[in-house]
């Protein structure tokens, strides 16, 4: 499986109009056994956990049934820290 297809099937389990941040798809590749590999395969060589992560949101920026809800939030990194994140919506 690529990082796509894990990212894209995460957000294919969501319902029409669900909210979720790049955390979420992140969270769920990193910790779900179905999907990890793919998130550790893709993980480009000299580069650092953020630009990773930015690639991983790029990435649902272009899925056709994704939709930006046109705010940010404040939710949890790998890391506990708190960073500001777009808002999706499965349309």
């Amino acid at each position: 499986m690529s990082l796509v297809e894990a990212i894209n099937s995460i957000i294919s389990s969501f319902s029409s109009n669900d909210l979720f941040d790049s955390h979420t798809i992140i969270n769920e590749l990193i910790t779900k056994p179905d999907y990890h590999l793919a998130y550790l395969r893709e993980y480009p060589e000299n580069c650092t956990v953020n630009q990773y992560h930015g690639q991983i949101a790029k990435i649902i920026c272009n899925i056709p049934s994704v939709k930006s809800f046109g705010i940010k939030i404040k939710t949890h990194t790998i890391y506990g820290d708190i960073s500001e994140n777009e808002v999706w919506q499965k349309i």
